[in-house]
């Protein structure tokens, strides 16, 4: 009775009329494209991408804790338990959830001050002990990666597959949406933080340099605040309105015990709620369900490893100094430029990817995004020293990511749709969590193996940096061709769409 009560009172806070969207049409608009998809978006995660990349860079400023070996290399191995539960409540909590607003929405606007505080706090610690400030890194560490990001992102990430079922729509949502993680891995993290990082490196102690870490991570934290509050109220739940309006109806025609009947059977085309239990063993007996959840293992797992931690240590390694055209680059420089080589390609890829996706398919391109990569990393694996050979396999890789940067999650969003043709209810809850779970776990165990090889006595630094941010892609994207090809969830696609409009009554 008293979770009965609290669900409603739940309920009951997002009915208030100041928490509506700002956007009211049946299609996407164009506002919120800008607003909801891209703008907000963007701001968390800037923020969210330097936290991520940079935080153990922030702790190596501590000499103390960098003498403590060991800490920086277990404190992401044991931070990815409490991230990997959080993500699987979370997204079980987010698959539950049925208000005015939506199963996602709400969690975006609740991950607002969550952010600004956790972010914050990470970069914030006093200057007690020694003991004490590492239980303040584990401590405020996970109230970011093991809450915050998990209550920001499993919303967000659904927000594609949510807003609309329209192919060509969803599409162009699945792009914009997607810029704003390739600008903050890829702009913000690879180029501009590396040019704030020559600045914070500059200082004269490590006193001053924490200082000007404080002040530059406290202003992202309230970009990312902003931006929470941008995508809560210019986006919209359109297929979750479907289900909504299909509740509403049932409950004020009545409560006969055939309608109930009808709503719990998949044939009906009436809202059921299966149990989290059911709506997992339902997903994960599709194979196309699977191939989705392999392909962000193995391209997160590259990701992080050619990310903003691992890209800075490989330039610090390879390029301490770089003479090109008529200049000379320190480490952070270098990566910025490299970063910035591989990022034209990779902006420039919004403008073509998706007339490409409909005219040789999403599947096919992310074949050929494969194929390039490992080309892109034989390149720079023939000469890892060489700048100018190092210029030309990044612009390869950079072209690479285009289309799992940019199409992979509309992907995503026709496999839920065929789940829901084939189960009969939705598993968008579920997927997300099991997502989520996926890439926190993938993105602490990629810090901790490579801290762990690099910081090991036993093998070379420039070896160890090479391997992890060039050569694990060739055999990641390896193994994906061969796993994506049997992704055709494309073919039926529009036929099954048609099928959930036949259940719902929709034509």
């Amino acid at each position: 009775m008293k979770s009965g009560k609290k669900a409603g009172i739940f309920q009951d806070v997002w009915k208030t009329a100041g928490l509506n969207s700002r956007t009211d049409k049946k299609k996407v608009t164009l506002r919120e494209m800008i607003f909801g998809y891209f703008l907000g978006p963007l701001l968390v995660l800037s923020m969210t991408s330097v936290v991520a990349s940079y935080y153990l860079t922030f702790y190596r400023t501590y000499e103390d804790v960098v003498n403590q070996r060991v800490f920086l290399t277990v404190l992401p191995l044991i931070s990815v338990i409490p991230m990997a539960l959080s993500n699987i409540v979370i997204g079980i909590m987010v698959g539950k959830t049925r208000t005015k607003q939506g199963k996602a929405r709400p969690y975006i606007l609740m991950a607002a001050p969550m952010l600004l505080i956790s972010g914050i706090l990470v970069f914030c610690i006093p200057y007690f002990s020694l003991g004490v400030r590492m239980v303040w890194m584990v401590v405020t560490y996970n109230l970011f990666a093991a809450i915050a990001n998990p209550v920001y992102g499993t919303s967000h990430y659904l927000m594609v597959s949510l807003s609309t079922r329209d192919l060509d729509q969803r599409g162009k949502l699945s792009v914009v949406s997607n810029i704003p993680a390739v600008a903050g891995n890829g702009l913000i993290s690879s180029i501009v933080m590396p040019l704030i990082l020559g600045w914070i490196n500059s200082a004269g102690s490590n006193g001053v340099m924490q200082n000007r870490w404080q002040v530059v991570m406290t202003m992202f934290a309230v970009l990312a605040f902003v931006g929470c509050i941008l995508e809560y109220f210019f986006t919209r739940e359109r297929i979750t309105e479907e289900d909504m309006v299909e509740t509403d109806a049932f409950a004020e025609a009545g409560k006969s015990a055939e309608k109930d009947k009808r709503q719990t059977t998949a044939t009906s085309g009436k809202v059921s709620q299966p149990s989290t239990l059911q709506q997992l063993k339902g997903a994960a007996s599709d194979s196309y369900w699977w191939i989705i959840i392999i392909f962000y293992m193995l391209y997160q797992t590259g990701v992080m490893f050619k990310g903003g931690y691992v890209f800075n240590i490989f330039c610090h390694e390879f390029f301490q100094k770089v003479h090109i055209f008529g200049m000379t680059l320190s480490a952070d420089m270098a990566q910025s430029v490299l970063a910035l080589i591989s990022g034209i390609p990779l902006a420039a890829g919004m403008l073509f990817i998706w007339p490409l996706a409909n005219r040789f398919g999403k599947k096919n391109m992310i074949l050929a995004g494969c194929v390039v990569s490992i080309a892109g990393s034989i390149v720079c694996l023939l000469a890892p020293d060489n700048f100018v050979v190092m210029l030309t396999g990044q612009t390869l890789k950079g072209l690479s990511s285009v289309p799992g940067a940019y199409i992979m999650m509309a992907l995503f969003a026709d496999v839920l749709d065929h789940l829901e043709a084939k189960l009969g209810y939705r598993v968008d809850g579920i997927s997300m969590s099991v997502y989520n779970t996926v890439l926190t776990v993938v993105n602490g165990l990629a810090v901790a193996v490579f801290n762990f090889f690099y910081d090991s006595a036993m093998f070379s630094h420039k070896g160890i940096a090479a391997f992890f941010f060039l050569g694990f892609e060739i055999m990641a994207h390896g193994i994906l061709i061969i796993v994506v090809s049997f992704l055709n969830v494309e073919k039926n696609i529009k036929e099954e769409q048609e099928l959930i409009a036949r259940r719902k009554g929709q034509i």
